[in-house]
């Protein structure tokens, strides 16, 4: 008896060393990464703090009512939905359209698959720098070749005109983070059955109705994945943005992001600026609650 009590403490034990040491560093990293510095914020959100002075002064709700009663504020938040909601639905349709030619057989197609998947490859700050190169008003490519083709006779402001400067970076940014889409997309359809196809196909259905009644029902958990997953990482987006039009012109490019950015670096109000931080968190945390109490995409995953 007392042989298998110590035999069950020394297991215990050791499961619970073990879990220790791989669960350890894991919970360790999150804290110092993600939940203090979060918690560090959120603390900030409700006081008064200049970089260059000691004291930090606690002012409640302040911070919280200045950021709701300045409209360039309100504007931001605006534009931050704008660029979101315009970013996801491009991004879906074309990686959704490519994933589409390329789960079909063709000579070239590993080629083919590389050569699109390089673009997700390439660092965010890169393609920023070729996109302000290639669509520059002065010496891009881009116009130099429209204009030599006769299709323009005065270049294109990409991102200096006030109505193409939001369209033009959600178009750079598509063409790099829209390959994640594609990614994902290729993965589930090759998973779906061929002969499901074939049995579809046989009954006379044509090409739209087995996209309707086979592909797009078994694609809906990928794609309710793919919104979720691209409609906070667009909400967040900063480095595009910052390197194409840092926020310009006249702030038609400024979301959320380079709002909190600019309160906390050219005002030095780091307390004004961990609350703007605080409301991106909170919208983004309402925005994932609803979709997983709406969608319920566990239920999906078991139907499938």
């Amino acid at each position: 008896m007392k042989r298998l009590w110590s035999s069950a403490i020394e297991r215990i034990s050791v499961e619970k060393l073990w879990i220790l040491f791989t669960v350890g560093p894991v919970i360790a990293l999150l804290l110092a990464i993600g939940f203090i510095p979060m918690g560090y914020a959120i603390w900030l959100s409700f006081h008064s703090k200049d970089p260059f002075m000691p004291t930090v002064d606690f002012v409640g709700l302040k911070n919280y009512i200045t950021l709701f009663t300045n409209p360039k504020f309100l504007a931001s938040l605006g534009r931050s939905l704008q660029y979101t909601i315009v970013s996801v639905v491009f991004q879906t349709l074309m990686g959704l359209g490519i994933a589409l030619l390329f789960v079909r057989p063709f000579r070239g197609k590993l080629f083919a698959r590389t050569v699109v998947f390089l673009p997700y490859l390439i660092p965010t700050a890169v393609v920023g720098l070729m996109f302000s190169w290639l669509l520059s008003t002065q010496y891009g490519v881009v116009n130099q070749l429209l204009r030599q083709l006769g299709l323009i006779r005065f270049p294109i402001t990409f991102f200096d005109g006030l109505k193409s400067a939001m369209y033009s970076v959600i178009m750079a940014g598509s063409w790099k983070f829209g390959m994640f889409c594609t990614l994902m997309f290729i993965a589930r359809l090759q998973a779906i059955p061929k002969n499901l196809y074939e049995t579809a196909q046989i009954s006379g259905a044509g090409a739209f109705q087995c996209f309707r009644d086979i592909t797009l029902p078994h694609l809906k958990s990928t794609l309710l994945l793919i919104v979720l997953l691209r409609g906070i990482w667009m909400f967040n987006k900063f480095d595009m943005i910052w390197i194409l039009t840092k926020g310009g012109p006249l702030r038609v490019t400024e979301t959320l992001a380079i709002f909190s950015y600019r309160i906390a670096f050219e005002e030095r109000s780091f307390g004004l600026a961990a609350a703007a931080s605080v409301v991106i968190l909170v919208i983004l945390v309402i925005f994932a609650t609803s979709y997983f109490w709406y969608f319920k995409p566990s239920k999906e995953v078991e139907v499938e």
